[in-house]
């Protein structure tokens, strides 16, 4: 992502929608997620990270990450 930032594509990075992203990173035989969103330019925010199960990802995370995007905005805004 250093070095791509927002031009990081598949199998690395995947859009989810509604601002949000994914990357993913693969130790050994589980296959980690992290949820991202970008902020102002190529700032990115990382806001939740889980092992992923199966293939959809849980409605909870994403949730979760929207929440922690949002009081992130919050605050900013407030700065």
């Amino acid at each position: 992502m250093q070095d791509y930032g927002p031009e990081v594509r598949m199998p690395h990075s995947k859009a989810l929608g509604d601002g949000l992203f994914e990357i993913r990173a693969k130790q050994g035989s589980d296959i980690s997620r992290v949820l991202y969103f970008f902020y102002i330019g190529q700032k990115i925010i990382l806001t939740n990270g889980f092992v992923k199960k199966n293939q959809k990802i849980p409605k909870g995370e994403i949730k979760l990450a929207k929440d922690f995007r949002d009081d992130y905005l919050k605050r900013c805004k407030n700065d």
